[in-house]
């Protein structure tokens, strides 16, 4: 009778490997937008902002320079 082949088992344990997540981070419109995706009306309400912001900022300095003489 033929004998059947004796199958070696191997000792060594098999790696578990953990499924990285893909986690997409959320981000806000303004920074996922490039700035040809705005539309005019919202880049020219970005400029008044920020001309509005720079000027407000500009007359607190003033102000606080002409209260310190």
């Amino acid at each position: 009778m033929p004998q059947t082949k004796k199958k070696k088992s191997t000792k060594t344990a098999k790696r578990t490997t953990t499924a990285t997540k893909t986690h997409k981070k959320s981000c806000c419109r303004t920074n996922c937008k490039k700035g040809k995706d705005l539309s005019n009306t919202e880049r020219m309400h970005i400029y008044i902002v920020t001309a509005l912001s720079i000027t407000a900022a500009i007359l607190l300095c003033t102000d606080a320079a002409m209260m310190m003489v």
